[in-house]
Formats: structure tokens, C-alpha cells, sequence
């Protein structure tokens, strides 16, 4: 559907490209106010996405490829804008006494944004058990050492302990970077977006699920909750059925990613007539290899 409203704005049909507009807009939105902290330059970049996104429409080689194309366009903009602002500010142009508070605030939403992107660099350069468990302590609501144990099925003390590793290796790798690099961390908020949009979708559109399903290898590895062990993306097309034919359905209440790694959370709604069906939560641990996930740890809360 997407490939064909592309190909339809690329035509010059106006009604593909609002639609295009309506539907990515909210998305683009979230990531800018995210980004920026306030709505007057968050609705201003997204905007100016859609003008660069139109504009080079024709230079797009991939139709499927849009929304992606689309979210790099405004964390690039993004990027830039705050680079400019911050050096167009001069001593001569600060604004009145009173009024100097906006300077603070530019300058440390930019501070935020680079400690941001050296923390998710150093991150991505642990090792992958060392990565998602602090992954799951300090970015997730399943952050207690129980619980983390219970996801990635080992014991707690091992939990303690590839903590105090990780921390040590953290504060290593956090002195050893030269430069902030903000690639890892633009990286991280697409596929938070992705996660955010395909998983919450799966049971209301078909699209997303099957976009969500084609980004598991086929033989991908899932471990669920008490370490039982299957293989195949198949299970997650049999679950959805299951789960529409009794009225269940989730939403994500919190995307996390780092590197090759996501902690998907997620809310879980069932229908009256089968209250119990599914539990109220879950969260996913997923693990990539060349952008698609070859491994996933997938724990439901007890009922």
C-alpha cells in the first residue's frame, strides 16, 4: 500500500501524497518533540521533512523503503538545526538578562543530546548478554533483578554480576571515545519508531504484521517465558489468529534500542467473553543480525 501511494505522489497525485502525510506525520512528530523538547520546533522540522521528502521524491530507489527514508530526513534536519543554532549564538545577539534562560535551555538540550549519543555508542560497544541486561535494568519497567532473571533464564547472582561487568566495561569504553558520534543514537530511534509501529500493529493491520513477521529470520530462535524453545517466525502468524479469534490484542507501552539490541514492552487487552486469554503484559528481547532478528527472549508477566 505505501509503495503505491510513493508511487502514485511520485506521479504528482496530490491525494497519495496527503495521504503519505497523514499517516507518517504522527510518527515524525513523536520523534521531534522527543528531539527537541518543545512543539513550535518540532511541528517546524516536520514540516520541513515533507518539503526536503517531496523535493527528492524522485531521488527515492526504493518505494518500500519510505518511511525509513522519511524518519532519516528529519533526525538529519534535526541535527543540523541544532548545530546552527548553537553557533549563531554570539555574545553580541544574547537576548536580554531576563531572557537568557533560552540559551540555557538550547544549550543543554544539546548537552542532553550528546551525553545521549556517547551513552548509547558506549553501550553498543558491550557484549550483547552484557548490553540487554542493562538494557532491562535501566531502561525498561521490568527492571527488577528477579525479573530480569526470569526473562533471559539465568540466575540472579549471574544477573549482579554481568551488571558489575557491564558498569566496569561502561565507564571504560565512556573515557576511551574521542569523538560523540550521533550515528548509533539516530540509529536507535528508527528502530524505536519501527518496533513502536509494526508490533503495536499487529493484530489491527495486516501490513505491519507482515512487515513485523519478513523482519524475523525464518529460522529465528525464541525463547519463551520458563525457557521453552521454538524456531521459525511462523509462531508469531499462528499467536496473532489465535489471539484475533478471541478478541486479544497489544500495544507497545515502551520501545528501547541499542545497538543490535530491543526491548520491546507491551500492554496486553482481551475481550470479556475471555478475560484470561492472554496475561497483562510482555516484554521482548530482540537481538539482530544484519537487520533481522535472529533471536528473541519473549516473557509474559504471571496472570
Amino acid at each position: 500500500m505505501i509503495s503505491e501511494l510513493v508511487q502514485e505522489a511520485r506521479a504528482g497525485h496530490e491525494i497519495a501524497w496527503n495521504t503519505l502525510y497523514r499517516k507518517f506525520y504522527p510518527g515524525l512528530y513523536s520523534i521531534a518533540l522527543r528531539m527537541y523538547g518543545d512543539i513550535p520546533s518540532a511541528r517546524d522540522a516536520v514540516q520541513e521533512t515533507f518539503v526536503i521528502a517531496y523535493l527528492k521524491l524522485p531521488q527515492l530507489k526504493e518505494e518500500a523503503t519510505f518511511a525509513g527514508w522519511l524518519k532519516k530526513i528529519l533526525i538529519h534536519y534535526i541535527y543540523r538545526d541544532l548545530k546552527r543554532k548553537q553557533k549563531s549564538t554570539s555574545l553580541d545577539a544574547l537576548p536580554p538578562k531576563n531572557d537568557g534562560w533560552w540559551e540555557d535551555e538550547l544549550n543543554s538540550k544539546l548537552d542532553l543530546l550528546s551525553t545521549q549519543s556517547r551513552l548509547y555508542s558506549a553501550l553498543a560497544h558491550l557484549p550483547e548478554v552484557l548490553q540487554s541486561t542493562m538494557l532491562l535494568r535501566y531502561f525498561s519497567a521490568f527492571h527488577a533483578y528477579e525479573q530480569i532473571a526470569s526473562i533471559l533464564g539465568v540466575p540472579v547472582g549471574t544477573i549482579r554480576s554481568r551488571l558489575n561487568q557491564a558498569k566496569l566495561k561502561l565507564t571504560t569504553q565512556w573515557h576511551s571515545q574521542p569523538e560523540v558520534s550521533m550515528h548509533i543514537f539516530q540509529e536507535s530511534e528508527l528502530w524505536n519508531e519501527f518496533y513502536s509501529t509494526t508490533y503495536s500493529g499487529l493484530h489491527q493491520h495486516e501490513d505491519y504484521k507482515n512487515e513485523f513477521i519478513n523482519h524475523l529470520q525464518k529460522d529465528v530462535q525464541i525463547i519463551l517465558s520458563g525457557q521453552e524453545m521454538l524456531a521459525g517466525n511462523c509462531f508469531f502468524d499462528r499467536k496473532v489468529s489465535e489471539d484475533k479469534q478471541v478478541g486479544s490484542w497489544l500495544k507497545t507501552s515502551n520501545v528501547t534500542s541499542c545497538g543490535d539490541i530491543s526491548i520491546l514492552e507491551a500492554d496486553h487487552f482481551n475481550s470479556p467473553e475471555h478475560p484470561f486469554h492472554c496475561p497483562s503484559q510482555s516484554v521482548a528481547v530482540l537481538y539482530r543480525n544484519k537487520n533481522k532478528v535472529s533471536k528473541m527472549y519473549l516473557y509474559t508477566s504471571p496472570q
